[in-house]
């Protein structure tokens, strides 16, 4: 197996590499995705303690409990964190409530236990959202109760079941500790199993309420707390809600933190075997909500069958793992058979929902690493070729001998090395080796340190043919009347970023424009940025969530202002809008996975056509209008753009038109400061404006929401003059 790269091939060498003789085997033969021994240890089933389970002294016999649980395949178990008597305890009508008292110790199981395999229940009676002024504090002072002894007993999670469609007292607990406590587990908020069986139902009934509302409302106010303590639990009775059978809502979910589905034995039914199994709708819902084997199945008895067909236990373990153990291995299998050399040499499962600063190249010079990251992508350099070879195609019809090609902004060179193979390709396709067409190729470059290697390409690979310009690219017009270069036939540049324009091509390209014939081919001739509207609280919180350390404070960011002086002799980059404000406003590079879109399409921007010889101006404002079809929280949209090479050779990461098996280029993002609520219906209108002065290039965004009856509401302007993110000309 050769240790060389695509990007290795694009400097070609006439040295040979020692390490290509060496044979490394990273394969490893996966497990059999039909092993229930697999399954058993991949997928996570756990037991929901019930009233039905409830036997004398269980509170202080946990582990006979569990090791019995462990027999029938379960890993874990979700019990009452105050012990079972004090959780099924009932208040009596009129009488002075006084539930029993928290009576589960610790010490009857080892702590690393008590993490790894017990998952605690707040006591379903606890209710601070109830009518009742007296048990509602009653409630608040014990669910308080409870979440300390969880801290002791040092569990790694919880879950709260909600009971109501609104639940601001119990959200504003579980904010305050959030927030303030130092002490961490994940909570699981689990849903009832239909709305309507929330105990507020009547005084919402007429409301556009769903079980998706009543988890967006709780999310929110919780202000909105990170996924990774927050999460959702489903929970699968059997009757599934119009909800879970609609495509459109069932999708909102994959963009939610959810954890894991209480399935209740209400919802099996019996196999031709005579064994417990799920109807196909319910696993259809499962199957198609298992993102991850990270995910949790919970099983919740509500009969008692299980204390006289003891083996029943057993049978609904398997059955829930039966189905979905083989989603995962599923989608894998068919990422790796649909894989292609740059998603192996990119590696693209590591960038997965991590933000990224978009690159700045005119401003700040690219080093060695990234510039390779990008060489790794197979697929767009061979369409540059073809677009270089098609241009070459009809300027040779004339029958002339030479081409003039200008690599505008040539990195270490790989555009450079298709560009000569394209001059081969097209005299031995179309010349037949016969009055051959030389191209002469000059590369211009502007960072000194890539100069370096383009010398080198020039003396090793590319035999001296090529003339190396050090200059930034708007510095050619001059340049080449000093040196007394030749114009160009075609212009060729690679300038573009995951929001088309945002890497300042435009910019750059119009400052050649004095130096080409009225004939000069540019490749790329146009490209345009598109935008859709999407639905994500893990973009939005991570984005949210973002910190600057003390010694970073100084590092180049991406707005208007420069870095200062401090008293302390410390220097700090300051946003008057605050930092979470800057973070918000700006726009990112996310290899989009916890999300969903909110519209069935794209709708474009921002489009720019080369050569510019009008001139027009590369300022822009354009309002861009989606009408929504669910209920849903926008946290911001989707970037794509997609390029017209030359006339039908395209690259596009417009996901209708996506070039396969191209990853050079990641979605952009562009986010509102908060998530916005909306319901089916709505037309959400997205003003965005580009903006030029002296220094820079900047965008300037807002979202105009409009209620079917009239109503408008407008979120703030965002990164208003560049003070957030702000791209330097």
């Amino acid at each position: 197996m050769s240790g060389r790269t695509y990007a290795d091939d694009l400097f070609p060498l006439k040295t040979d590499h020692p390490d290509e003789h060496m044979s490394v085997s990273t394969t490893s033969t996966p497990s059999s995705p039909n092993s229930v021994d697999a399954a058993n240890s991949r997928i996570h089933v756990g037991w929901m303690t019930t009233p039905m389970d409830v036997v004398e002294d269980l509170d202080r016999n946990v582990a006979p409990y569990c090791t019995k649980l462990g027999e029938f395949k379960y890993n874990f178990v979700v019990f009452p964190v105050g012990g079972v008597v004090r959780a099924y305890w009932k208040p009596v009508e009129g009488n002075e409530k006084h539930p029993p008292v928290i009576d589960l110790p610790d010490v009857q199981l080892g702590n690393n236990l008590w993490e790894s395999y017990v998952t605690g229940k707040i006591s379903p009676w606890i209710d601070c959202d109830s009518p009742d002024t007296d048990f509602a504090a009653l409630s608040e002072e014990h669910l308080i109760k409870e979440l300390n002894y969880i801290c002791y007993l040092g569990l790694q999670s919880m879950t709260i079941e909600l009971k109501r469609i609104s639940s601001p007292k119990t959200a504003a607990i579980m904010n305050k500790w959030l927030w303030t406590k130092n002490s961490r587990f994940i909570v699981w908020v689990q849903l009832p199993s239909s709305v309507e069986i929330c105990a507020d139902y009547d005084y919402f009934s007429s409301s556009n309420v769903d079980l998706w509302t009543i988890w967006a409302d709780f999310r929110k106010q919780c202000n909105n707390f990170s996924g990774v303590y927050l999460q959702v639990v489903l929970t699968i009775s059997a009757d599934l809600p119009d909800e879970f059978m609609e495509e459109k809502l069932v999708n909102r979910w994959k963009a939610e933190p959810l954890a894991a589905f209480v399935v209740e034995t209400s919802a099996f039914g019996t196999a031709r075997s005579g064994e417990a199994a799920l109807p196909n709708s319910h696993i259809s819902l499962l199957k198609y909500l298992w993102t991850s084997d990270s995910l949790r199945l919970v099983l919740r008895a509500t009969t008692d069958t299980h204390k006289y067909n003891i083996q029943i236990k057993s049978e609904y373990s398997l059955a829930l793992r039966q189905a979905v153990r083989d989603v995962h291995y599923k989608r894998q299998q068919e990422l790796d058979e649909g894989s292609n050399d740059s998603s192996h040499s990119l590696n693209v499962g590591e960038y997965k929902d991590v933000l990224q600063a978009p690159l700045q190249p005119l401003s700040e010079n690219l080093d060695s690493g990234v510039y390779n990251t990008f060489e790794q992508d197979k697929m767009k350099y061979d369409v540059y070729e073809a677009a270089v070879v098609g241009a070459l195609k009809d300027l040779g019809a004339d029958g002339r001998k030479t081409c003039v090609v200008y690599l505008l902004g040539g990195g270490r060179g790989p555009i450079g090395t298709k560009i000569l193979r394209a001059e081969k390709e097209y005299n031995t396709t179309f010349r037949q080796g016969k009055d051959p067409l030389k191209v002469k190729l000059y590369i211009v470059e502007k960072n000194t340190n890539a100069i370096v290697t383009l010398k080198f390409m020039n003396s090793r690979s590319w035999k001296r043919r090529v003339t190396i310009v050090e200059s930034d690219m708007r510095s050619l017009p001059g340049i080449a009347r000093d040196r007394g270069f030749e114009q160009p036939d075609i212009i060729v540049s690679e300038l573009l970023g995951s929001f088309g324009d945002n890497e300042l091509s435009p910019e750059c390209l119009d400052g050649v424009t004095d130096f080409l014939k009225p004939t000069t081919i540019s490749i790329p001739q146009k490209y345009t940025s598109y935008v859709k509207p999407i639905m994500s609280s893990h973009i939005h919180q991570t984005i949210k969530a973002q910190s600057i350390p003390y010694l970073s404070r100084a590092l180049p960011c991406h707005g208007r202002g420069e870095p200062e002086l401090e008293e302390d002799g410390s220097w700090v980059q300051k946003f008057p809008q605050g930092n979470v404000v800057s973070n918000m406003d700006q726009i990112y590079v996310v290899y989009l996975s916890k999300y969903i879109p909110l519209a069935e399409s794209t709708k474009p921007v921002f489009s720019f056509e080369h050569p510019n010889f009008l001139k027009k101006s590369n300022e822009r404002s354009e309002i861009i209008e989606f009408v929504m079809d669910r209920n849903a929280d926008l946290m911001g949209f989707g970037g794509y753009f997609d390029l017209q090479l030359y006339k039908t050779v395209m690259l596009s990461i417009e996901p209708s038109t996506q070039t396969a098996g191209m990853l050079s280029w990641f979605p952009a993002v562009i986010p509102l400061r908060d998530q916005l609520r909306v319901a089916e219906g709505d037309t959400i209108r997205l003003k965005i404006d580009r903006k030029i002065d002296e220094g820079g290039v900047w965008y300037e965004w807002r979202v105009e929401l409009k209620k079917p009856n009239g109503e408008i509401t407008s979120t703030p302007l965002q990164n208003s003059n560049g003070e957030s993110y702000y791209m330097r000309m």
